[in-house]
């Protein structure tokens, strides 16, 4: 292909140059991320032994190598401890640790002198590997999740001390610290509505024998307006009214496509019948027409219960519309036309040729015509009995729990009994 086709087919569709593009770039990064990941090479001390590098202190990892010995290869799990501190410098971490608590602790909080946001009580020091448990002589006030708990609380505020353990294997210190917690801070639209919230409470109690209750016309300085809350039942009805109707489109839709399957399988199983007749009619010596007009009139009369079935009506409308003068070969093709199915257009082209070109032959082609319908029936005849057989799945894997649970479920009691 030259490259000014190639180019034109991008002018033409431009999602091609997108997906090329991404697909590009998709290489480009697995190429970089692969060599980067695999294009390591394994670090030797000074004195020559292979050796890997540790994590960072007290994180433990595992490497997946690749090791050979001897002719075997082998991929192996080496499991690496992070690394230990030594006496000299757990001591200096645990005084970094103690300093650098004192500011995480406080949170969202400036000062520990005005603590009113919850605390942050970490359970590891970052990057350090120590971990940190916490205590408290106050949990009535702060939880051990750090939350203030606000109704114990006055304005004045409370001072609560805070123990936390630092620990490292075996090694434990404890460290102290002091919190003036404050009620949380509330906005001026909270206070109102707590104020609120009181005064109805309040007059609640007062008419508790009263018909009704008194609701306040001002809280402070603010004139209160009262109304009833929007009731969201109507929202529920217009949901399940439109949820309706959009199921009642999806119905009607998949009824109409099961009602045109239905007749479609309906046609193809009439369509032998049909064939054999009108080849047993062509053979007594009837014509084209009698024998079309004859098999009308049998499925008119043998049709009492008004069982519609396609191929027939259509056969009928075809039957009325030569007699109502329409040339008689077009009114067979437009028969098979109407039908939608590719053996009814043969069957009508059949018939149409043979009307221009004469009937000789015409009692071989329905013979051929009558053993291939005959075969499409028993191959129809077949896929059904599958079809039933899979609905049938469904309710003998029900019936097969239902035993189950006769048999299991006594047995289980008894067993319970005993």
């Amino acid at each position: 292909m030259r490259i000014r086709e190639v180019a034109g087919i991008f002018r033409k569709k431009p999602v091609y140059v997108k997906a090329v593009a991404l697909a590009a770039v998709s290489v480009i990064c697995f190429a970089g991320i692969y060599f980067r990941d695999n294009s390591r090479k394994i670090s030797t001390n000074e004195s020559g032994q292979t050796v890997l590098e540790r994590g960072e202190n007290g994180k433990d990892r595992i490497q997946e190598m690749e090791v050979r010995i001897g002719d075997m290869e082998e991929k192996v799990e080496v499991e690496i401890s992070g690394r230990a501190y030594t006496q000299e410098e757990l001591g200096a971490v645990l005084d970094e640790a103690e300093e650098e608590l004192a500011g995480l602790v406080l949170g969202e909080n400036d000062s520990a002198d005005e603590v009113r946001s919850p605390l942050n009580l970490i359970t590891e020091v970052p990057g350090t590997g120590i971990a940190v448990s916490w205590e408290m002589d106050r949990y009535d006030v702060i939880d051990l999740q750090g939350n203030i708990q606000g109704e114990n609380l006055t304005e004045e505020g409370v001072m609560v001390r805070l123990t936390a353990a630092l620990t490292y294997e075996d090694i434990q210190r404890y460290c102290e610290f002091y919190v003036h917690v404050f009620p949380p801070e509330i906005s001026g639209k909270e206070k109102l509505l707590n104020a609120l919230r009181a005064e109805t409470q309040a007059s609640d109690e007062a008419t508790k024998t009263e018909e009704y209750i008194v609701l306040p016309e001002q809280i402070g300085r603010e004139k209160v307006e009262w109304s009833f809350g929007t009731d969201q039942r109507a929202y529920a009805v217009l949901i399940l009214g439109i949820g309706m109707s959009c199921m009642l489109v999806v119905s009607d839709g998949q009824k109409k496509k099961e009602e045109e399957k239905r007749m479609t399988r309906q046609m193809k199983i009439d369509y032998p019948q049909i064939i054999n007749k009108f080849n047993l009619y062509i053979r007594a010596g009837m014509t084209v027409r009698r024998a079309w007009f004859l098999i009308v009139h049998d499925y008119e009369k043998r049709n009492s219960r008004k069982v519609r079935r396609k191929a027939y009506e259509e056969m009928a409308a075809a039957m009325h519309q030569i007699r109502g003068g329409l040339p008689e070969g077009e009114c067979y093709e437009n028969y098979g036309i109407r039908c939608k199915e590719l053996s009814y257009r043969k069957f009508g082209m059949m018939l149409s040729q043979n009307l221009r070109k004469g009937s000789r032959g015409l009692t071989d082609l329905l013979t051929r015509e009558a053993e291939e319908a005959f075969e499409d029936r028993k191959k129809l005849a077949k896929k059904l009995g599958e079809e039933a057989g899979t609905k049938l799945m469904i309710p003998m894997f029900l019936m097969l729990i239902i035993v189950f649970a006769i048999v299991i479920v006594p047995a289980l009691f008894s067993i319970q009994i005993t």
